[in-house]
């Protein structure tokens, strides 16, 4: 009965190895350009030569004046005043390539993104600003978005177009620009608390987990034990990084019994879904979801739910507590 319980959290445990917005632009080829013209419904004759860099001073601020006045009423929560700082005809479009043409569309674009995201802060970086004629100045920078719900902060590139219309500036195009770097590390730091060592004991047995920074701390590193009557039944090592493909921490897991799998990880304030998939040591498919939530700085619960081995269902496991392994007496 032990060995049958024993080999049920093994085959378990192993799975999970135990436990903005659309701002900025296009780039200032003539084709380009010609675009921001059409948007900003000026005349597609060429632009004369960029006046130098002193009689654009004036120009310069009122741009960055303009910035401003986007993060003021993207902070605010404002989707009018943020279409008002566009061209009738402007556009933006998301690191996705989802666009939105027309104030209107626009309004209607940060209206959701409001709502979805209430109290959502902006703050903006301007990297560089670089005039192609009189009336027309490219802007690229980085944004990073920040949610009280304790959803992951979002980081960006960007550019912005933006076009003198009857002596104002004004954005003929945005575009977001994905920050791969900065994305992937502010993900695998949500699981800093991690690191260290962890173990969980109950009457089938006991299960030993060690987390690590590696490469950088760019990813996390963790290697496993379980033992049953002071014997080690299993053991296995799991990495932890960014997916930039899903967009998502991503897992791989082997163990000592030739089981893999891997997982992708969602984030629910203090909880963790962990969508598993893999293959058994005998070569069946296996799959499972996983909750592993923080409960306190020394403490945390896992679980796991919609079990599959094979073509079998298997009960869901209720929660485990597993706590940090203290330190060793000097």
């Amino acid at each position: 009965m032990l060995l049958e319980k024993v080999n049920d959290m093994r085959q378990t445990l192993t799975l999970a190895g135990v436990v903005a917005v659309a701002l900025m632009a296009i780039a200032a080829t003539a084709q380009q350009q010609s675009e921001t013209q059409r948007l900003a419904g000026a005349p597609a004759e060429a632009a004369p030569a960029a006046a130098s860099a002193q009689s654009h001073a004036g120009d310069e601020q009122a741009i960055r004046l303009a910035v401003a006045s986007f993060v003021k009423a993207y902070n605010a929560g404002d989707a009018k005043a943020v279409a008002a700082l566009f061209v009738e005809r402007g556009e933006i479009i998301n690191d996705e390539g989802g666009r939105a043409q027309g104030q209107a569309a626009i309004e209607g674009t940060f209206a959701g993104i409001f709502q979805t995201h209430p109290k959502s802060q902006i703050k903006t970086t301007v990297q560089s600003l670089r005039f192609v004629s009189p009336t027309v100045a490219i802007e690229d920078g980085t944004s990073t978005v920040t949610r009280p719900s304790g959803e992951p902060t979002e980081h960006n590139r960007y550019t912005v177009v933006h076009v003198k219309q009857d002596g104002r500036w004004r954005i003929a195009s945005a575009r977001d620009l994905p920050n791969e770097e900065a994305v992937a590390g502010e993900a695998i730091q949500q699981l800093g608390w991690l690191i260290g060592d962890w173990l969980s004991e109950s009457r089938s047995g006991l299960v030993i987990a060690s987390y690590r920074w590696a490469d950088d701390r760019r990813s996390i590193l963790s290697e496993f034990k379980v033992q049953a009557s002071g014997r080690p039944v299993s053991s296995g090592s799991e990495r932890i990084a960014w997916d930039p493909l899903a967009r998502k921490l991503h897992s791989w897991m082997f163990s000592s019994e030739g089981e893999l799998a891997e997982g992708t990880w969602t984030r629910n304030g203090s909880r963790w879904l962990v969508k598993m998939s893999g293959v058994a040591g005998d070569g069946k498919p296996v799959s499972s979801t996983n909750v592993l939530t923080r409960v306190a700085k020394d403490r945390m619960t896992w679980q796991s739910r919609d079990r599959v081995i094979g073509d079998e269902q298997m009960p869901n496991i209720g929660e485990i507590s597993i706590v940090r392994k203290p330190p060793k007496p000097m």
